[in-house]
Formats: structure tokens, sequence, C-alpha cells
């Protein structure tokens, strides 16, 4: 269906584009919760790995990925006309 990253340190470029949780669903499994569930399954992960808040980005014209982030708490912290990045609580 997709795949699932979770990056427990960032390196700089990481930091720009990538987060510490990165998802992807193929193109015929979207639209059917997916990626919101995988999002939810990793929040716990990465706060057992001590990250508070993740840092998750996603493309400025991505409107599916950005409602899966805000839905589960996403602040958008910047954007710099490409990539928007956002801070999740990784703990409720």
């Amino acid at each position: 269906m997709g795949r699932l990253a979770i990056r427990h340190r960032l390196t700089p470029k990481l930091e720009r584009v990538g987060g510490h949780i990165g998802y992807d669903v193929r193109p015929g499994a979207r639209r059917r919760g997916h990626a919101t569930a995988m999002l939810a399954a990793a929040l716990p992960v990465a706060a057992a790995l001590g990250v508070s808040k993740a840092l998750l980005t996603c493309d400025e014209t991505n409107t599916a990925s950005r409602r899966v982030i805000e839905a589960h708490g996403g602040l958008l912290v910047a954007a710099d006309g490409r990539k928007l990045r956002y801070l999740v609580p990784t703990a409720v």
C-alpha cells in the first residue's frame, strides 16, 4: 500500500526536506485513510524514540498530506515557497 519511515535523528538535509516521519501511499490506494492510519501509528513510535515533536514536511501543493498532518495536530512552522514544515506532537 505504501511506505512509512521514522527517523529519530535528522541530518541537515532531513531538517529541510524529510523530517522525522515520512509516508507515501501508492496511487491506487489513496483516499482510503491509509496515510492517516500510518501517521497515527508512527507518532507513538517516534515518542518512544525520544521525539516529543515530530518534524514533517510536504510539498505546498500536496493538500492531501497537509490535511493528514493537520488532522494530527500539525502546526505549520515554516514555508519556503515549495515545502511546508510542520511540528506534530507525538504524545496525546
